[in-house]
C-alpha cells in the first residue's frame, strides 16, 4: 500500500468480494475490446479457484477472535475466485506469475535467496492447492519456471546507484 489502506475499515467478505471484482472486470474488458477467446480464458482463469487469501486469514483470525471459528468455515465460498483452474500451460504461467509479483511487493528486503524462496513457496502452495491439475505443466516445467521467475524478480529488485546530478548550464 502507498497510500491509506481503503479495505482497513471494511469487513473481510467485502474486501474479498471486491478484490474478486477485477476478474469479472477484465473479462467485460476483454469482451468490450474484442480480445482474443484464448487471452479472455486467461483471465478467468488466472485465479483459479484459490483463496483471496490474505482476507481469508483475516475473516479466520476475526472469527477465532469471537470464538466462532465455524462461522468462517461457512462462509469459506466468499473466499475464493470462481474458477476454473487454469486450463493451459499459459493461463498457469500467468497464475505463478501474478502470485509470485504480488507476493514479492511485500518483501522488506527482496535479495535474491529471499526471492528465490519465495517463488518456490508461491509455486509449491499453487501446485499443492490442486490448482494445477487441469493444465500440462511438469516438474520440469515448474522447476523451468521457477528459475526464470526468481531471476526476473531479481532484476526488477537488483540496487543501483544514484545517478550523479547534471550540472545547470
Amino acid at each position: 500500500q502507498r497510500e491509506e489502506n481503503k479495505h482497513e475499515p471494511l469487513a473481510p467478505s467485502m474486501s474479498a468480494l471486491i478484490v474478486k471484482r477485477h476478474v469479472t472486470d477484465g473479462l467485460e474488458l476483454a469482451a468490450q475490446w474484442k480480445l482474443p477467446r484464448p487471452v479472455a480464458d486467461v483471465i478467468a482463469q488466472h485465479h483459479g479457484n484459490r483463496h483471496v487469501s490474505f482476507f481469508w486469514a483475516k475473516a479466520q483470525k476475526e472469527a477465532a477472535q469471537q470464538g466462532d471459528e465455524r462461522a468462517a468455515a461457512a462462509d469459506e465460498g466468499l473466499y475464493r475466485y470462481p474458477g476454473p483452474k487454469p486450463q493451459t500451460r499459459e493461463a498457469a504461467l500467468v497464475m505463478i506469475a501474478d502470485a509470485c509479483e504480488a507476493s514479492s511487493r511485500a518483501l522488506a528486503d527482496p535479495t535474491p535467496e529471499r526471492l528465490g524462496a519465495l517463488v518456490q513457496r508461491r509455486i509449491n502452495e499453487t501446485f499443492s492447492d490442486g490448482q494445477l491439475d487441469e493444465c500440462d505443466l511438469t516438474l520440469r516445467d515448474l522447476n523451468g519456471i521457477a528459475q526464470a521467475m526468481a531471476r526476473v524478480l531479481e532484476a526488477v529488485y537488483h540496487g543501483r546507484p544514484e545517478y550523479p546530478s547534471r550540472p545547470a548550464a
